[in-house]
């Protein structure tokens, strides 16, 4: 039979470990509140539409952009990708011209696009957001395009995304972070309990700016440089793999 001193000891040590338990499972289970989706890179792939796009511009001007500088674009607001052409041809240009220049990639970025279906949408995305309707798990999308209402109308996924915010709704664009505070502030969630998921640096850079927990998508190394953590695809991709790594975090 156990003393009362032994007892004490045996009832603390207990609480001890139960709690402690307690706290690791909890740890395990740490589900964001909500999530922002890019969609270029993110949910679909219409990067080569503006990669062809963009260097059928730079074409117009002699000036042939290439897949690596086009990496630098990735992210980057239609004026700032303009801006960066421009720079890298040595051409100054006046606004009212440069807009010209912006409409014109953007029609043919249009005729691209018009080629998007529901079988364009990455494999698993629609599993994972299935899961986070089944969690409770508010989500929205978080796009500096556009045409991101129209893309995601093309690959199915409008009806999914209660909150959208996109490049007509701001007047920063990325690495500034508004953007994703004007999603979570929509949402009205906590940033710090929000993970936005982007495939470009410039992306990550304004969700750090602004608070947000990171994920890295696709397969650039220099995500992993920013992001809090990466993912290459959505295929087998859960809730409770976000949750373990966000209890690293």
């Amino acid at each position: 039979m156990k003393k009362l001193g032994e007892l004490s000891v045996y009832n603390t040590i207990s609480s001890y470990i139960y709690l402690n338990i307690l706290f690791e499972l909890t740890v395990m289970k740490r589900n964001p509140v909500a999530c922002i989706f890019d969609l270029d890179g993110v949910l679909t792939d219409t990067a080569h539409y503006h990669f062809t796009s963009w260097r059928r511009l730079g074409r117009e001007l002699d000036y042939e952009l290439t897949e690596e500088k086009n990496k630098l674009l990735k992210g980057v607001s239609r004026e700032g990708s303009l801006a960066l052409i421009l720079e890298w041809a040595g051409i100054e240009m006046e606004m009212e011209e440069r807009k010209m220049l912006m409409d014109r990639k953007n029609e043919w970025y249009l005729e691209e696009i018009e080629k998007l279906s529901e079988s364009d949408r990455f494999p698993g995305v629609t599993e994972f957001l299935d899961e986070l309707d089944r969690e409770g798990v508010k989500y929205s999308l978080g796009s500096g395009s556009k045409n991101a209402r129209n893309i995601l109308n093309k690959i199915g996924l409008a009806h999914r995304f209660k909150w959208v915010v996109d490049g007509n709704d701001i007047k920063k664009g990325k690495p500034n972070p508004e953007l994703f505070i004007k999603a979570a502030d929509m949402m009205e969630v906590s940033r710090s309990e929000t993970v936005v998921f982007e495939d470009s640096t410039a992306g990550l850079a304004a969700a750090l700016k602004g608070g947000f927990l990171t994920v890295g998508f696709g397969d650039d190394p220099e995500l992993s440089e920013l992001a809090h953590f990466t993912i290459k695809s959505w295929k087998g991709f859960s809730l409770d793999d976000l949750s373990e790594a966000l209890s690293a975090v």
